[in-house]
């Protein structure tokens, strides 16, 4: 480093703990331009950009800085954040990899790894990163929280408790933590602690919605329709568009049989969110329960907007029974699966964390194959101006890939996919008693049935027959479920859906 750049980094760097962060780009900028390949300078430039929201040039600049110096693992850990917050959770696992093995005493990466991996849904790998912090620095609060937060992910409740307790107690002030804690308590169906936990949280007049919202959830959660709705309403009256509060109402209104109420409710959500998932899964549902079969059909026409499709076998692969079958045995030992997750629908089964994580090679030709499959996909799909799904495709998309591995009498519940636009279902490995002649429809896929705790009605399903190397693609708030089957062989399948971003 030339002399004269050093005092010019050294008050950069005091600007930049100060939270000057103009004077502190200033500083660095002037840095590069006395010494281009500063790789410190490169690094806290990179710094800089990511707290002000300049992902893109930060993510170049501390490349940029690896580049000349690879063996900084705070460089690493920078980086690694800014590749998880991004999607890129592979490549930001590999930078915590190596920050880590440069330094395995940096508790804050070992933090930030846990946080990579419960964004990959790989629970394991998270609880042992947070532990490794913990470790490392007992009072960490921030280690602690995020322990707790996969702890309640995998239905570990009093122990998620436990966890977040002490956190506070680290950190009394920490509203997320706070928010988690009354989350596991409703969880736990302590409903009269989570009530007062949340009056706690949101004691000041400008938390009066949130209080509301979070109040409804207790009460419908206890299966008190009419006072969820009440507190429901009186979130909405505060804050119009408050969007969990209006589907909460509706939810309500629907079990009630106040249906032109809920339609109301559901409208405002799309009128406000155009194609919102959720609202669309529920505004499927009140068509089909007051009898407007067509106006259903509009929006969810189960014929029209499934497709059924053959994947191609990846370049090099010629037998699928051959492929199809090192899949399935791949996917057995992926370190990532839990049975039965408490947060996903599947029953008598496991499911896997991401897959494009997944360190093997048939799986990541898997993931690649259909990656390049669905952008194709995509540019073949034609908008639709007067359908509140298809009248925008996204332009970019984050594929997100999961495993579920069935077992006799193994099942998934109603669901849809939230915070995707498009989803679909590959199908690895199928036992033989899944059969296109069973009038039972054992093992198949089942779209258009009700599901969130909402009515059941008359209006039409569509069953299809899964098939080895063939998927179903469809729009994410399409309900679907698996009827339970009776086998001695798994019912493997990969899920995945296209996130916009």
């Amino acid at each position: 480093m030339e002399d004269r750049v050093r005092p010019i980094l050294e008050a950069g760097f005091g600007a930049h703990q100060a939270g000057e962060l103009e004077i502190a780009e200033g500083n660095y900028r002037h840095a590069l331009k006395i010494e281009p390949t500063n790789s410190d300078a490169l690094h806290l430039l990179g710094v800089v950009l990511m707290q002000k929201g300049d992902i893109e040039t930060a993510v170049s600049s501390i490349k940029h800085s690896l580049e000349i110096d690879p063996e900084n693992p705070s460089a690493l850990d920078h980086l690694g954040v800014m590749l998880a917050d991004t999607g890129k959770l592979k490549e930001a696992i590999v930078c915590f990899s190596q920050a880590l093995h440069l330094a395995p005493d940096y508790g804050s990466c070992w933090r930030n790894f846990g946080f990579a991996k419960e964004l990959a849904r790989d629970w394991s790998g998270a609880i042992e990163a947070y532990q490794k912090a913990i470790e490392l620095e007992h009072n960490y609060a921030a280690a602690h929280a995020g322990l707790g937060g996969v702890l309640l992910q995998i239905g570990a409740f009093e122990e998620a408790l436990e966890t977040f307790d002490t956190a506070i107690l680290l950190d009394p002030s920490h509203k997320p933590t706070l928010v988690k804690r009354a989350e596991v308590l409703r969880r736990l169906k302590r409903f009269s602690e989570a009530k007062i936990a949340y009056r706690e949280i949101f004691s000041q007049p400008a938390d009066k919605a949130s209080l509301a919202q979070y109040l409804g959830f207790c009460y419908a959660e206890d299966g008190n329709d009419t006072d969820a709705l009440a507190k429901f309403n009186n979130a909405l009256r505060l804050q119009p568009y408050m969007t969990d509060s209006a589907l909460g109402a509706a939810g309500c209104l629907m079990r009630q049989g106040e249906f032109e109420a809920a339609a109301v409710s559901l409208d405002s959500v799309l009128k406000h969110t155009p194609g919102h998932t959720q609202a669309m899964a529920y505004r499927t549902i009140l068509h089909q329960l007051v009898g407007e079969k067509d106006k259903a059909s509009q929006i969810t026409n189960l014929n029209r907007d499934i497709s059924i499709v053959e994947l191609p076998l990846p370049e090099g692969h010629v037998d699928r029974l051959s492929y199809t079958g090192d899949l399935a045995n791949a996917l057995n030992k992926n370190p990532t699966l839990r049975t039965d997750p408490p947060a996903k629908s599947t029953r008598g089964g496991q499911q896997s964390g991401e897959l494009s994580i997944f360190d093997n090679p048939i799986v990541e030709v898997f993931v690649s194959t259909l990656h390049k499959f669905l952008q194709e996909y995509l540019v073949s799909l034609t908008p639709r101006q007067n359908h509140p799904h298809f009248r925008t495709k996204p332009n970019k998309f984050r594929l997100d890939c999961w495993s579920t591995l069935l077992n006799a009498e193994g099942y998934q519940l109603p669901h849809s996919h939230p915070s995707a636009w498009l989803s679909g279902v590959y199908y690895v490995q199928l036992p033989p008693e899944i059969k296109s002649a069973d009038e039972t429809h054992a093992g198949w896929i089942e779209f258009g049935a009700s599901g969130y705790g909402l009515p059941e009605h008359s209006g039409p399903l569509r069953l299809i027959t899964p098939k080895v190397g063939h998927m179903v693609l469809f729009p994410s708030y399409f309900l679907h479920r698996t009827v339970p089957f009776h086998s001695e062989t798994q019912r493997i399948s990969i899920a995945f859906d296209i996130v916009p971003i």
